[in-house]
């Protein structure tokens, strides 16, 4: 068995999955403040484990070697420590490591595609937009976590994003763009979150429907220009966003097709996630699978 934590902004959801991806023992806890308490939820989790290996999904950018976490915007109090070796130290078991997205897309690849294709791209749409690649049959990364596909530019001196620099594709394609998009096109209208934007564009809503369009319009650029660099077979959509696909995936396909070089246009298949919000525990369980066979 393996232990498997996704470390949110939100919330830490956790699980013991085997070798098959079947996970027992979910739980999901609030993510603390501090990193004193988190560190505490994780230890106090695994002591009442049995498992082999533990791997960890973290949201942000991470050294998966060394176990660093460098920047995580939405969960400060992680950045500069290491929960690899912090964790490896009270369990005496191995630990691994890797950003979140880059799990979940080794997870939707691991447990669903490994048998159909070779590569694959995989977005999660939520309060952010996270991105990870497998290609060979193996996960894109480094000695630092690679492909952040949010952060890709698309509006020259566009809105302003949480890394901090303009025009990053997740400005646009998340869920406080669908609000800040939302905004605009109603002439000031007010939602308090994105389910309400989605009901609206099912009511008749003038300009929450064309807040979807414009929201797919944009992920359809941001998938094109991902798909003419690495020319995967599949890419997929997973996140909470990917639930309301009836709003937007029409014309994200669209604006695809214009927008990928041609002679890829017919290799590139576009899918929503199979495994949805369990693509990053069961990633992390893949993880554990991949590196115990390397040892």
């Amino acid at each position: 068995m393996f232990l498997c934590f996704d470390i949110g902004g939100t919330n830490i959801k956790s699980c013991l999955t085997n070798a098959s991806g079947v996970c027992a023992d979910k739980a999901v806890t609030p993510t603390p403040n501090s990193y004193t308490e988190l560190m505490n939820v994780l230890t106090g989790i695994a002591e009442n484990a049995e498992f082999e290996a533990c791997a960890v999904a973290v949201p942000g950018t991470c050294a998966p070697k060394s176990g660093e976490t460098i920047f995580a915007p939405n969960l400060p109090c992680i950045n500069g420590k290491n929960i690899k070796n912090d964790l490896q130290n009270t369990t005496r078991k191995p630990v691994f490591i890797e950003n979140d997205a880059n799990l979940a897309a080794l997870g939707e690849y691991y447990f669903v595609e490994k048998n159909n294709i070779s590569s694959m791209v995989f977005l999660t749409i939520g309060t952010g937009l996270g991105g990870g690649a497998v290609l060979n049959g193996e996960l894109l990364t480094s000695d630092i976590s690679l492909f952040e596909a949010g952060h890709i530019n698309i509006e020259p001196d566009g809105r302003p994003c949480g890394c901090g620099k303009k025009g990053c594709l997740e400005a646009y394609v998340n869920t406080s763009g669908i609000l800040e998009t939302y905004h605009m096109l109603s002439a000031h209208g007010h939602a308090d979150n994105v389910n309400m934007v989605y009901s609206a564009s099912k009511t008749g809503d003038k300009a929450a429907a064309l807040t979807f369009e414009v929201f797919g319009g944009y992920l359809g650029i941001g998938m094109a220009s991902l798909a003419n660099i690495l020319v995967p077979e599949k890419i997929k959509i997973g996140g909470g966003i990917s639930e309301m696909s009836d709003a937007f995936l029409g014309h994200t396909l669209k604006v695809f097709a214009k927008n990928i070089y041609p002679a890829y246009r017919n290799r590139v298949s576009i899918e929503l996630s199979t495994l949805k919000n369990s693509a990053g525990l069961k990633g992390c369980a893949a993880l554990c699978l991949t590196q115990l066979s390397k040892n």
